[in-house]
């Protein structure tokens, strides 16, 4: 794996194309936590490259600072703080930090999670609570804060929620898929009761993308010409970025509880074991 492949660079997130108009987003800030890598990096240098502010939170230090450093070199406006999405204080102290500095925020992008295929025979009290806390709890605690916000400064606000496929369920990644279906059936819910103060709620579901979190895949999911989906290859998380923009513009204004799917039609064919596919289904 390399991270031509496995993962965009900065220098390559600079120069990759974009059918959007610049300055599209100029005057928005954006929060996007997990903006240290992968999907989130990636929406993090688009979202900049079209005129946004982008406010990166994240876990580890040292990356936020490198995104922070190669984004600027490019002329965007970035600030980054260091965040556990899992606690609940922690979020909300953060969230109070950006609007001090910042001035507030109009976008929450919320990519941040983490998942390791296992079979759910063998998932550990510990793993599940790992994967569900970050991917469904923290994403809620992120959710919540923020409408709280824009609902008492009478502020119109746009969230969108990485989240996955969850139609067929998901094979060795049980709490994965609990979690993201949780985000999914919340965003429909807030969708409506949110409507009232002008806060728009999407989802976006990627497929197989081609970003660090396949690290943890077995080699045969990471196959050059996956069987995960009709396409036969695995997506860039720029074609994340890009759908993010269009849920983050004005171009979904009348868009709320809704998924954009991004799989390459994995959702309808495709055969994927991250934790390696079992003797019984080989025959």
């Amino acid at each position: 794996m390399t991270e031509a492949v496995f993962g965009l660079s900065g220098e390559q997130l600079a120069a990759l194309p974009s059918i959007y108009k610049e300055n599209l987003l100029q005057g928005k800030t954006a929060v996007i936590s997990g903006g240290s890598g992968g999907i989130g990096k990636s929406i993090a240098w688009l979202y900049s490259r079209l005129g946004a502010k982008v406010v990166l939170l994240g876990r580890d230090a040292a990356k936020l600072r490198q995104v922070k450093a190669d984004i600027e070199s490019a002329g965007g406006l970035v600030a980054v703080f260091n965040v556990n999405i899992k606690d609940p204080d922690a979020v909300r102290a953060v969230q109070q930090e950006i609007i001090a500095q910042q001035g507030g925020f109009d976008i929450l992008v919320n990519c941040a999670g983490g998942q390791f295929p296992r079979p759910a025979i063998d998932i550990s009290d510990n793993g599940w609570r790992a994967v569900v806390d970050t991917n469904l709890s923290g994403t809620w605690f992120m959710m919540q804060t923020a409408a709280r916000y824009w609902r008492d400064q009478k502020r119109a606000g746009i969230i969108i929620n990485i989240v996955t496929v969850v139609d067929r369920g998901m094979v060795d990644m049980a709490h994965s898929c609990a979690a993201r279906a949780g985000v999914i059936h919340l965003s429909k819910t807030v969708a409506i009761e949110w409507a009232q103060y002008n806060i728009r709620t999407n989802c976006i579901a990627p497929g197989v993308i081609a970003s660090e979190g396949m690290a943890v895949y077995t080699d045969a999911a990471r196959a050059p010409f996956p069987d995960s989906n009709p396409m036969k290859r695995f997506g860039s998380p720029w074609e994340i970025a890009q759908a993010a923009v269009y849920y983050g513009s004005d171009a979904s204004a009348f868009i709320t509880g809704d998924t954009m799917t991004v799989d390459g039609g994995g959702r309808l064919w495709g055969d994927l074991w991250p934790h390696g596919k079992p003797d019984y289904f080989r025959v």
